[in-house]
């Protein structure tokens, strides 16, 4: 239960609290420790490992700008400036739709794809180290069924009128 002091802050349950704070020291200390290992051992950034290893998992290494935004967590401005450097880098290219000759597509390269294999070791090596070094299997199966019903409620909405 919510509380409210006499200066009129709310504070939260302490057990809510510490379980916030709990999932915001993992995710910094990962994110934290996959970023500077990617960019010492293979010049990419956790966000660009990020995009590339989407482009990768996408049907034929190829999304909209829109979809790639969405499934690597970036906002449009924030896709269409890393898919600038990833393409000056020649680690994607970009393909006009021949549906819709307005919008394009972002496609994984062959170089693109290189850098990828290259860094997957470093990225995995990074994760046990911090992630599953800091959980339990069944801290992963609480988290795994998390993203499960996200995942599920995200696309309800996506489907949605």
């Amino acid at each position: 239960m919510e509380e409210s002091s006499a200066d009129g802050h709310e504070f939260m349950e302490q057990e809510d609290w510490e379980s916030w704070a709990a999932l915001l020291m993992l995710h910094r200390a990962v994110l934290q420790d996959l970023d500077t290992e990617l960019r010492q051992q293979h010049k990419l950034a956790v966000s660009e490992f990020d995009v590339l290893i989407t482009l990768f998992n996408a049907p034929d290494h190829r999304l909209g700008m829109s979809a790639l935004a969405h499934e690597a967590m970036l906002s449009p401005a924030g896709i269409t400036h890393l898919v600038t450097r990833l393409e000056r880098d020649g680690l994607v290219k970009r393909e006009v739709d021949p549906a819709d000759r307005r919008k394009w597509f972002t496609v994984l390269t062959e170089e693109g794809d290189r850098a990828l294999r290259a860094a997957r070791h470093t990225h995995n090596t990074v994760l046990r180290r911090t992630f599953l070094a800091a959980t339990s299997a069944a801290d992963r199966e609480v988290l795994t069924q998390l993203w499960q019903r996200l995942a599920s409620a995200e696309t309800g909405a996506d489907a949605a009128p």
